[in-house]
């Protein structure tokens, strides 16, 4: 083989490799379904919230956002309101049709997959 060729071969196998390990997160989207703690400026999942009797507000993730409300620390923090998603390879791979799509943790409609 050329050399030229087996260098570009080398490099495409590197950088294919590398990729597998830069997975980017997903944050939750203004549309998902939270539940507002206004006494604790806090907001919650539906999920992590449970079967809790408190007077939570059933409210979209923009107006939390809005409002500077911050995650609730028993939701797990920040990382409860995001989603590991595919590697860069990994979705190289889905939008050439060799791998299926990745599971979102929201329904387009706001509800949580839990």
């Amino acid at each position: 083989m050329l050399p030229t060729i087996k260098f570009f071969l080398v490099m495409l196998i590197f950088t294919l490799l590398a990729g597998f390990f830069f997975v980017p997160a997903r944050t939750m989207p203004d549309q998902a379904l939270v539940l507002l703690d206004d006494q604790h400026r806090t907001y919650l999942s539906p999920p992590c919230a449970g079967k809790e009797e408190k007077g939570y507000r059933l409210a979209r993730a923009a107006e939390a956002r809005k409002l500077q409300y911050a995650p609730d620390p028993r939701c797990g923090g920040e990382a409860g309101f995001t989603q590991d998603g595919r590697s860069i390879t990994g979705n190289a791979l889905e939008r050439m049709g060799l791998l299926p799509p990745w599971p979102s943790r929201w329904n387009p409609d706001g509800t949580w997959n839990w």
